[in-house]
């Protein structure tokens, strides 16, 4: 379920509903959604989930579920004997449209409680605080900073002029730069009948305590789970973290780094400057990323890698070294002449 703070839930949507919003046929209509919810989250009663692939439908084997969606041609016994798999042409894009009409992000004109301000915090009198929102003691938000609703904010966090804080739980004595971005909405997106479609992003953004985040950073919100950052993570300015990521204690991210959907960064790591990582990847604990590095695999937990595409350091710089070796006996006839 989708955090309350957060977002709204509506009204349930009966079978036919469903059924229709998905553009499918079905035979079986008796049942009612009330959420949507990740195919590998504990407790999926009376939820929609999305298999796009076997092995994903096959993990719903005897789980309490109200409908999965699923491509056509799925071969698995599961999905054959049970009406509770609905064959569609695009299950993210179905499964976006459903989601669309069971869930919004509270906006700040919505009614709630008043937000809870800790002994000694400081808000600019121009900053915008939503409904809901907690804001903890010694806690400074700065002028023109915009905290959406439910937004949890830790003791002696600082955060800076015309940030931007929407479905985020951050801890404390963080500091969120100038310009910043958390918790906005991932960039989520299938193809549909009438071009692409928008995937409504669900989940959150964590951070732990002692966070520090530069200017103009974006780190975007879970598409149903959260994009979490560990204690003490540094990331530098003009940072792109999209959804669902995950960063372990004690890394650090420099200037222009961007963080594709999915990808799990271990504890420790050091990324450097406008490195590239490709979505769903891992990269072990320890690990370092050389400036303007390329990743486009799992880098194993204490390597150091670089290069385009990226690949074990010193593999790259004898590469280099034999690439320049052989340019200059290349051009060493014409010198003769």
């Amino acid at each position: 379920m989708p955090d309350a703070r957060f977002f709204l839930t509506k009204d349930p949507l009966s079978g036919g509903e469903a059924v229709g919003l998905a553009g499918a046929k079905s035979a079986r209509v008796d049942f009612e959604l009330q959420r949507v919810a990740s195919i590998d989250q504990g407790d999926l009663g009376g939820a929609l989930v999305f298999a796009d692939d076997e092995e994903k439908a096959a993990t719903l084997s005897g789980k309490s579920f109200a409908l999965c969606l699923v491509s056509r041609g799925f071969d698995i016994a599961a999905v054959k004997g049970d009406e509770r798999f609905l064959v569609v042409d695009n299950p993210r894009a179905a499964f976006a449209r459903i989601a669309m009409a069971l869930h919004r992000v509270r906006g700040l004109a919505e009614p709630g409680d008043e937000p809870r301000v800790g002994a000694g915090a400081r808000i600019h009198h121009t900053a915008i605080i939503g409904k809901g929102c907690e804001i903890g003691a010694g806690a400074q938000i700065g002028p023109y900073a915009v905290i959406g609703p439910g937004v949890v904010i830790g003791p002696g966090t600082e955060i800076c002029e015309r940030a931007s804080l929407w479905c985020a739980i951050v801890g404390e004595d963080c500091r969120i730069g100038a310009g910043t971005s958390v918790g906005g909405a991932g960039f989520g997106f299938a193809p549909g009948a009438t071009g692409l479609e928008r995937i409504p992003q669900l989940g959150r953004v964590i951070l732990g305590d002692r966070v520090e985040i530069g200017a103009n950073v974006c780190i975007d919100r879970g598409m149903l789970g959260d994009t979490s950052i560990g204690d003490r993570v540094k990331i530098d300015n003009i940072v792109q973290i999209a959804h669902n990521v995950r960063i372990g204690e004690d890394s650090v991210i420099t200037a222009m780094v961007g963080i594709a959907g999915s990808v799990t960064i271990g504890s420790r790591v050091q990324i450097g400057g406008n490195a590239g990582i490709a979505d769903h990847l891992t990269i072990g604990d320890d690990a370092r990323i050389a400036a303007k590095g390329g990743v486009i695999c799992d880098v194993p937990a204490g390597e150091s890698w670089g290069g385009y595409p990226a690949r074990p350091i010193k593999t790259w710089l004898r590469e280099a070294a034999t690439l320049a070796r052989a340019a200059r006996k290349k051009k060493a006839p014409e010198n003769d002449r």
